[in-house]
C-alpha cells in the first residue's frame, strides 16, 4: 500500500520557487538519508532537503529546499 503525499501550500510554493519537481521530492523522501528535527522528518538526497510529518499512510510535506 502506497502512502499519499500531501504538500502544504507553502511546500508547493517553495517547490516552484526553488525549482524542485514532484519527482525529485518523492525521490528524496524514498531514497534520502533521514533524521528527526522537532517531531518532523528531514530527508536529504543529492542537493534536495524535504521536511515532512508522517501520519498513518499520509506524508504531509512542510517545505522543500534545494542546496547549491
Amino acid at each position: 500500500m502506497e502512502c499519499k503525499i500531501r504538500p502544504t501550500r507553502h511546500a508547493q510554493d517553495m517547490m516552484i520557487e526553488r525549482g524542485v519537481s514532484k519527482r525529485e521530492m518523492v525521490e528524496t523522501i524514498n531514497k534520502g538519508a533521514k533524521k528527526l528535527r522537532k517531531k518532523k522528518i528531514v530527508s536529504f538526497h543529492r542537493n534536495i532537503e524535504v521536511v515532512y510529518k508522517k501520519k498513518p499512510c499520509h506524508l504531509f510535506i512542510i517545505t522543500v529546499y534545494r542546496g547549491d
